[in-house]
């Protein structure tokens, strides 16, 4: 078992501009959600990092590359790093979609993910001998970076490195591409409650939202408390496009590559948090996948994306974010307020904040064509 250890986090979403903003509002129960509004009276439900900004692509465009920057400062690095592992799904495409809808040229390098380096460059976290690397994998992107990040950073003799994860994707390209595979929500006046509503008999999809993470790794273990990532594991079993295997076979053997290597079993595990993007098929193979590892006594599970969406990659290292919040605080939020959390009898709803009185935590997440990961954290030190 080689770890990492996370020193920091940071995150941005539509419920804060910092990790402590969020984690005060996810204590609190509460959820973000809106509508953007495009062309041709298309009008669907998002959340968004910076409120209404989806309905100007100008004003938009600048905001993946501002999250950055903003990540790595609130990560308050005193000097550069060994390495950057970043992940994200759709990268830049709103600055791309900018430059092409205002007739501009779009340059071969400006497609290219790896040329968010620059960005990076001009933050304090970056020197001479600095190693960017791009995980442009979806929705797993991040936990991916995370485990690219603990099998390499050791041998290539990296100490330190941020790994983050973000996405800003509401953008009408993507939008209408999400709707085609039905896995947008349309915008409803009648709706009283966030669409996004995992484990829930009355799910229907997924909120798309926007925003990131990032986490301060070390290869040494540091002094006092801490977590540790101890153990990862991915599967890309190429079952379908964009569904996913409700049976959750592939979910299984991801979390079992993830305890394996951080030589625990099932029974070990004291809370979960999970991709639980609020599609009927996702939860039925989460569900599916713990219940043949652990069995129906499930440890708690929270989902976060029951209060502000799902920022595709961006999601992973939000999350993490949060889980290590958790870690840290030991406190385990309640359920979003708006959520009775009643698919599956094993899966409870929260009315308070409780104690975390555990060490280890499974996380999750899944992507198109049938890309799993899951990473366990523990506490140490």
């Amino acid at each position: 078992m080689i770890p990492l250890f996370i020193q920091k986090a940071a995150a941005c979403s539509p419920l804060g501009a910092n990790l402590d903003e969020i984690w005060s509002r996810i204590l609190s129960g509460e959820t973000s959600w809106g509508t953007t509004r495009l062309s041709g009276n298309r009008n669907y439900f998002t959340a968004e990092t910076i409120a209404d900004s989806t309905s100007d692509i100008r004003t938009y465009a600048t905001l993946f590359y501002d999250a950055i920057r903003n990540l790595v400062t609130d990560l308050d690095i005193s000097e550069p790093v060994d390495a950057i592992y970043f992940g994200t799904a759709v990268g830049n495409l709103a600055y791309l979609e900018n430059k092409i809808y205002s007739g501009s040229n779009v340059k071969a390098e400006e497609v290219d993910f790896s040329h968010l380096r620059e960005i990076f460059e001009q933050t304090m976290a970056f020197g001479p001998d600095t190693r960017f690397v791009c995980v442009p994998t979806g929705c797993c992107a991040g936990l991916q970076a995370i485990g690219l990040a603990k099998s390499t950073m050791r041998k290539l003799g990296l100490r330190t490195a941020i790994i983050m994860s973000l996405d800003f994707g509401l953008t009408p390209l993507a939008l209408e591409a999400f709707n085609k595979i039905n896995a947008t929500s349309m915008y409803d006046p009648a709706t009283n409650g966030s669409p996004s509503r995992p484990f829930c008999k009355g799910r229907k999809g997924f909120l798309f939202a926007d925003g990131g993470g990032a986490i301060l790794v070390s290869a040494e273990e540091p002094s006092g408390s801490t977590v540790q990532v101890s153990g990862y594991g991915c599967v890309s079993s190429a079952f379908h496009m964009t569904d996913i295997k409700t049976d959750g076979h592939s979910i299984r053997q991801s979390i079992e590559c993830a305890l394996a290597e951080a030589q625990i079993d099932g029974s070990m595990i004291d809370h979960i948090n999970l991709h639980a993007s609020g599609t009927e098929q996702n939860d039925a193979a989460e569900y599916n996948a713990l219940i043949d590892i652990i069995g129906h006594d499930l440890p708690v599970i929270t989902a976060f994306k029951g209060n502000h969406g799902h920022a595709l990659g961006g999601a992973n290292l939000i999350e993490v974010a949060l889980v290590w919040k958790i870690m840290m605080e030991r406190r385990i939020p309640p359920t979003p307020h708006h959520l009775p959390v009643d698919a599956f009898k094993e899966v409870h709803p929260r009315s308070e904040i409780t104690d975390f009185t555990g060490r280890r935590v499974l996380k999750t997440a899944s992507g198109f064509s049938g890309i799993h990961a899951s990473v366990i954290m523990e506490q140490c030190g």
